[in-house]
């Protein structure tokens, strides 16, 4: 009996500790995910990219770009299909959202370029995405 029990918690320890190094590849895959997406400004974004604006309808008029796909945060996973190239270049209105556009992005296949922020006016060029 006692060596059925023995049996039992190294079996415990083994799964807790493949479980422990699983939620950690997961945590680092996620923090990994949106790494060197710089932040440029719009004006100075790659040419061959399309340009996708994130933001809700009611923030546009902040900063509008011509030629830009709009599709907000809500509707990316109905729409995504819709954006013809993939090399894109994102504009988001908050950290929040440029986030979930360039995890969603990437995720589905497409080239992330680089993020312009409707809050901000990227004087540094080379903001990492802080999760």
């Amino acid at each position: 009996m006692c060596r059925q029990r023995g049996g039992r918690v190294l079996l415990l320890f083994i799964g807790g500790i493949a479980l422990i190094l699983l939620i950690g590849y997961h945590l680092v895959q996620r923090l990994i995910w949106n790494k060197n997406v710089p932040c440029v400004d719009v004006q100075h974004h790659d040419q061959s990219s399309q340009i996708v604006d994130v933001r809700d309808y009611n923030n546009l008029s902040e900063m509008t770009v011509s030629g830009a796909i709009v599709i907000p945060i809500p509707y990316l996973k109905r729409y995504y299909h819709e954006i013809p190239s993939k090399k894109v270049h994102l504009i988001a209105g908050n950290q929040l959202e440029k986030n979930i556009g360039v995890r969603f992005l990437q995720k589905n296949g497409f080239d992330v370029t680089g993020y312009s922020l409707a809050e901000c006016t990227c004087s540094n060029h080379s903001k990492d995405i802080v999760l």
